[in-house]
């Protein structure tokens, strides 16, 4: 059974004590995200662990699983994309720090000491984890639909030959 997610969060404090948070959030409270999806169905299962690394750098791993419906770029109808994306954020109070993470963390820039929208964070790395042009596995289309309009004006050029005019210039002297 999962917990019930807390809707802001001090990402420093939670790093800190070791915290673990268990949960789920609905897509439909996703705005940014929602923008490229077909509807606003879908759960999303979170798992979150916050803590600090032997050099003192508070992180957050995190694990997100979910199936949202986008619109196939081939067929224009909607299909089921799964994400199942993991993360780990360094938590950086100031943009210098950044250059000096180790390679394994992405940046997360915390501008104040507020808490943070628990749900921005996930739907930025939702966001972050959609396919550019979302497209169905399988051929969606009839085979008719494949050929290009290139096809039809190459057959019609293969006709007349580009160096007619050259023939007509030989025969000329």
């Amino acid at each position: 059974m999962h917990q019930k997610l807390p809707k802001e969060i001090d990402p420093l404090r939670l790093a800190q004590n070791g915290l673990k948070l268990t949960g789920q959030l609905a897509v439909s409270g996703m705005p940014r995200l929602l923008q490229s999806l077909a509807t606003d169905e879908g759960i999303v299962d979170v798992d979150l662990a916050f803590d600090v690394d032997e050099i003192n750098t508070p992180f957050m791993r995190g694990k997100f699983v979910t199936t949202v419906s986008m619109t196939c770029e081939r067929c224009m109808k909607v299909m089921k994309v799964d994400l199942n994306v993991n993360c780990l954020l360094a938590m950086v109070t100031n943009e210098r720090k950044i250059e000096g993470l180790a390679e394994q963390y992405d940046p997360w820039l915390l501008d104040s000491s507020d808490d943070v929208l628990l749900s921005s964070v996930i739907e930025d790395e939702l966001i972050l984890s959609l396919p550019l042009v979302p497209r169905h596995n399988e051929a969606c289309l009839p085979a008719s639909d494949w050929s290009s309009a290139d096809e039809t004006v190459a057959d019609d050029e293969e006709k007349v030959s580009p160096f007619a005019v050259l023939a007509t210039l030989k025969t000329k002297k």
